[in-house]
């Protein structure tokens, strides 16, 4: 999103995206003195569905956060109405991100975006989480399909939680208003059948694809490390008359070097149809 249009619209409705941030330390002091979420996707599983003649390629999504800190945004305390461009939401408000030291206190503040609140789900969710793209043949082939701007609100999962890191309980579990978060050591997953988690790759020949996802794509959150925000899984897509069918021959290295690491088998084991 454009930043200027979304100040523009802001002004227009008396909203601003500075409202009540208490006078806390900047981003060149968050990164002394705050702990920063590292943010990695977990690898896809992935199903096709013959859905009313298109050929929809369903995939699952897991934010894990392997970093020292949480990933916390908060929504501002006015808001407006959404960009055009947002077509998703009904009503829009500037999210922060906000850095957490050992001790639990906020030291700083980063823009993180919008939050958007839609109606049909009753709850928020936060812009430019991830990114999805089908390329042909290689990581640099023609793109066939994307998706973007998908957005999520972001909770713990029990199920997606690494045993050896981390609050042993859930920190952020409420989608219903603007401070959400995801948790060291726990991961915010989206099963294959949620709506958004798909692509549509109708006419597709048989052959080789790769199924990207890029987390924080916007640049959105300040982060540890963002080298580790790209997964991919290599898929072979065969056709025999209306049934396509794809396969898993190829994935993108685990963000978890350690097979020992408990995070490994949460993250890279692929465990759950999530």
């Amino acid at each position: 999103m454009r930043r200027t249009l979304v100040n523009i619209l802001f002004v227009l409705t008396g909203c601003s995206d500075n409202a009540g941030d208490p006078g806390v330390g900047t981003e060149r002091e968050a990164l002394s003195t705050g702990l920063l979420p590292d943010i990695v996707e977990e690898i896809a599983h992935v199903a096709i569905q013959n859905k009313q003649g298109r050929d929809m390629l369903r995939f699952s999504t897991t934010h894990w956060n392997q970093g020292a800190g949480p990933l916390q945004v908060r929504g501002g305390s006015e808001t407006g109405p959404c960009p055009p461009e947002e077509t998703e939401g009904d009503l829009c408000t500037f999210a922060k991100q906000e850095i957490l030291d050992a001790s639990g206190a906020v030291v700083a503040f980063h823009d993180a975006g919008v939050s958007l609140y839609h109606t049909e789900h009753n709850h928020w969710h936060q812009s430019d989480v991830a990114a999805f793209e089908v390329r042909a043949g290689s990581l640099t082939g023609s793109v066939i399909a994307k998706a973007s701007k998908v957005t999520f609100c972001l909770v713990d999962f029990d199920v997606d939680r690494d045993f050896g890191a981390g609050p042993h309980t859930a920190q952020y579990s409420d989608c219903g208003g603007v401070f959400q978060g995801i948790s060291v050591g726990w991961g915010d997953s989206y099963h294959h059948s949620t709506p958004g988690q798909e692509l549509d790759i109708t006419g597709a020949p048989a052959g080789d694809y790769y199924l990207t996802h890029l987390a924080n794509p916007a640049g959105n959150w300040l982060e540890s490390n963002t080298t580790n925000n790209l997964t991919w899984v290599k898929l072979r897509l065969t056709r025999q008359g209306a049934n396509p069918k794809v396969a898993v021959v190829d994935r993108s290295p685990c963000p978890v070097t350690s097979p020992t690491d408990p995070a490994y088998q949460v993250i890279c084991g692929n465990t759950s149809n999530k």
